[in-house]
């Protein structure tokens, strides 16, 4: 398997608020799973559902939590980058 793979799964048509992917003999399934939902634009902000699933033997919560406050600083300054 190469280096930094992960999975993308997206679900454009809804909206959810956690998720969870339940893969068959995924006992050894290592790589992250992201996941994307139905974004939704309201009074001037976007907002996209967003779920992280890694089996912890590869990582634990620190790690979710850091990358995940990481993606959110990165989305937080996007007018810095996409201007």
């Amino acid at each position: 398997m190469p280096d930094n793979i992960f999975d993308i799964s997206s679900l454009p048509w809804l909206s959810f608020s956690g998720f969870e992917l339940n893969i068959a003999h995924g006992h050894d399934h290592y790589l992250p799973i992201f996941t994307l939902g139905k974004y939704v634009e309201q009074a001037g902000q976007v907002t996209l559902p967003f779920a992280l699933q890694i089996h912890h033997a590869s990582a634990d919560g620190f790690h979710a939590a850091r990358f995940i406050n990481e993606l959110q600083e990165v989305f937080d300054s996007s007018a810095n980058w996409l201007a």
